[in-house]
């Protein structure tokens, strides 16, 4: 169409529509009407009321670029139309498209954002929908879909339609299955937890005691799971309505075809931390498409929060509620039947451990710490050793966690024995002389430091074990590549 006529139609429109409030016909040139039985149709877009986690301000501050509007012809057949947005004072009109004349039913209309790629709509987007009578979403608008319009010939037709900021999981509100039958596959994935814990009494006043059989050793999770698509939130699931138990969790997402739908789903599970109970991120699972995640058999994802369920599909180490920070100060050294005897101060209660002096050990044999100095200390578990600054991300925790569990292996061993067996898993190994307090290498050590590289390296604590909590100084980098402090520890049951 050529410029002059762009303008002349455009300059038309408004001026009708000053006059209506949806249809608006004028009269038109000769020149410029259209054959005999065909007229056009345009369309007006105005967003749909606010709605929880759907404002429609979410997408219309975004800028369409076409929508794709299905019409069922007065013949019974229908068809889809792609017509481009144009914006004037940031109102969204459509282009026209030309119909023969009788009564037409829009059943479908979607608004698209071309994520900046003309003419490539593998990246294309769904921004907003019309909305169906009786839909969930229908109270949102003051006018529904199915609609008819009667396409008169020689007359201009504008019709307004009203949108709903449209998210992919939640197709079913608007009413209509074109995403399902046609464009996106509606895909789901189940899951279901268990919770091994190590004394009922952390629990109790939780919501697990609302289980039918309260609180246990060995317990459903109570979760939830967020649903991530391409780097955006989409929605959060979670099984609190029926406490966990009787039925797996069901997560939907929509996949959208002939694109590729990258997927994370975040994990959070509920656990005490200090003196309270709150959802805890624990585990990612990524995939793409229709990808599903490792399920056995029986088409449920299913995972254990500690080592009670060994055959589970993810198997997540203990959880340890431990303080964030502390203050760690040596006060005795040697310590009593350890290397060192440290104060532990300024940990808040409802932890594993508080305030007060317990045995610690040293996993840094070339670092030094001085003694009766008071250091502010980041907290760690070994149990989840990913977490740890870099310089200490290696399988010694394992190691070390495995010799903890297993002295009974070594009869008349000596606290220094244990210490310098540590110190043989440091990168680059203790030489063996002797050193702050500990003695040569001797046979013990050997020993353990040969049954901790056969038995430890992908040793998993098992329920009331010992494990090692790890205090690094308060603030080191994460990819930090050395110490400036030994890393001291202690060991508690998890």
């Amino acid at each position: 169409m050529k410029t002059t006529e762009i303008i002349k139609k455009i300059s038309l429109f408004f001026l009708g529509l000053m006059a209506v409030v949806s249809i608006t016909s004028c009269k038109k040139d000769i020149a410029d009407a259209p054959q005999s039985g065909t007229t056009e149709l345009s369309f007006t877009i105005v967003p749909g009321k606010d709605v929880s986690g759907l404002k429609a301000s979410d997408c219309f501050d975004q800028k369409a670029a076409y929508v794709k509007v299905k019409l069922e012809d007065p013949a019974g057949v229908s068809q889809w139309y792609p017509i481009d947005v144009f914006y004037i004072d940031n109102v969204p009109y459509t282009n026209t498209i030309k119909l023969t004349e009788g009564i037409f039913i829009v059943q479908e209309f979607i608004m698209y954002n071309d994520n900046m790629t003309p003419g490539n709509l593998t990246d294309d987007w769904e921004m907003a929908a019309a909305v169906h009578t009786g839909a969930t979403y229908s109270n949102l608008v003051t006018t529904t879909l199915t609609k008819n319009i009667v396409i008169e010939p020689f007359k201009k037709n504008v019709m307004t339609v009203e949108l709903v900021c449209y998210e992919p999981a939640t197709f079913a509100n608007f009413g209509f299955e074109y995403f399902k039958l046609d464009q996106t596959v509606i895909r789901e994935q189940n899951f279901f937890g268990d919770f091994c814990i190590k004394s009922l009494g952390d629990y109790a006043g939780s919501p697990y005691e609302l289980q039918s059989h309260g609180i246990q050793y060995d317990m459903p999770a109570l979760f939830k799971i967020e649903l991530w698509q391409n780097n955006i939130l989409v929605e959060t699931f979670d099984n609190a309505a029926w406490h966990g138990e009787g039925q797996p969790l069901k997560v939907t997402y929509a996949d959208r075809l002939g694109m590729v739908d990258n997927f994370v789903l975040k994990l959070f599970i509920l656990v005490r931390q200090g003196p309270n109970f709150n959802y805890v991120h624990f585990h990612d699972w990524s995939f793409a498409d229709e990808q599903k995640i490792l399920s056995g058999t029986d088409g449920v994802v299913d995972f254990a929060l500690g080592n009670c369920v060994p055959d589970a599909d993810l198997i997540i180490p203990p959880w340890m509620n431990l303080p964030l920070t502390l203050t760690y100060k040596i006060t005795g050294f040697p310590g009593t039947g350890c290397y060192v005897d440290a104060t532990l101060t300024n940990i808040p209660s409802g932890y594993e451990f508080g305030n007060g002096i317990v045995q610690s050990w040293c996993a840094d044999h070339a670092t030094t710490i001085n003694v009766g100095v008071a250091y502010n200390m980041d907290v760690y578990s070994s149990l989840y050793p990913t977490l740890l600054p870099a310089f200490a991300q290696t399988d010694k925790w394992a190691k070390i966690n495995w010799l903890m569990n297993h002295l009974d292996w070594f009869p008349g061993y000596l606290w220094s024995d244990v210490q310098g067996a540590m110190w043989l898993c440091d990168t680059p190994p203790w030489n063996g002389a002797a050193q702050s307090g500990v003695p040569n290498l001797s046979p013990m050590m050997t020993s353990m430091k040969q049954k901790m590289d056969t038995y430890g390296a992908t040793y998993k604590v098992p329920p009331g074990g010992w494990a090692t909590v790890i205090f690094v100084p308060v603030g080191t980098p994460p990819h930090a590549p050395s110490p400036v402090l030994q890393t001291m520890f202690i060991r508690i049951d998890p």
